[in-house]
């Protein structure tokens, strides 16, 4: 069990748990093809200063594992690297994406940084994410965008990220991806899902003559059943599902 997780007050199940989470949302994500070779996701253990991320730049995203996953504090400080001789592990070099966003919004519980082509694609073009099918209806407070396409690799640059993105739940970052929050890893799953699906709807309706944006009306109805647990907690069910059927060790 890890120090700094015990001295949080966590046991070794509750531990495990929450790295079984991480590893379930990882693996997903790398499943929709959203996440790709350099982007990873962290879920803050809520009441703690614990912050578990998922490893970076070389791992294989759809078959990550339990004891892949870093182990931060809130203040940056890494308490456990789970390289081995025999297996080198990646620490993600815009690790601090994670840290900061979570110290911003001590509500949110999981932050994605995501590489998905159709979300990027419109932030290279300079293309606000604007809701154009019913589960983008989450977006109607709108996608701002950092613009900025080169890593975050100092607390400045990561900070800046974090206030571009605000109280918002999705922030594009010019020529490089995107971040994606949610109060928990379903809410944040939720919101990976719908934006990328959103935007390859936005794009290929364009390509046809013209994606129709949402009226105000459609996106405050629509909206009303694109959040909540009970979605949710079925969307999370499906594709934890589909990960876990291959029978790859967690």
């Amino acid at each position: 069990m890890t120090e700094f997780v015990k001295q949080q007050g966590l046991s070794e199940a509750d531990e495990l748990a929450w790295r079984r989470k991480v590893i379930i949302m990882t693996r997903i994500l790398g499943l929709q093809g959203s996440i790709g070779l350099f982007g990873h996701i962290s879920i803050r253990v809520p009441g703690t200063d614990i912050v578990f991320i998922s490893p970076g730049a070389g791992a294989e995203k759809t078959t990550v594992r339990m004891d892949e996953v870093f182990v931060f504090g809130l203040d940056g400080t890494m308490h456990y690297h789970p390289g081995r001789e025999d297996r080198p592990a990646q620490i993600p070099a815009e690790w601090r994406i994670h840290t900061q966003i979570h110290r911003d919004r001590p509500e949110v519980g999981s932050v994605a940084h995501l590489h998905a082509h159709a979300s990027t694609l419109l932030g290279v073009s300079k293309r606000d994410i604007v809701p154009v099918y019913a589960q983008g209806a989450l977006f109607k407070d709108g996608v701002p965008t950092w613009n900025n396409p080169r890593l975050v690799v100092t607390d400045a640059m990561a900070s800046s990220l974090s206030q571009t993105l605000g109280d918002k739940i999705a922030c594009q970052m010019r020529g490089h991806g995107s971040v994606v929050v949610g109060n928990t890893a379903e809410a944040c799953l939720v919101a990976c899902t719908f934006m990328e699906e959103n935007a390859q709807y936005q794009i290929e309706g364009e390509a046809l003559g013209g994606a129709v944006p949402m009226t105000p009306d459609e996106v405050a109805d629509c909206s009303r059943g694109s959040v909540g647990g009970g979605l949710e907690r079925m969307l999370w069910a499906y594709w934890e599902r589909r990960v876990t059927v291959g029978g790859v060790p967690l």
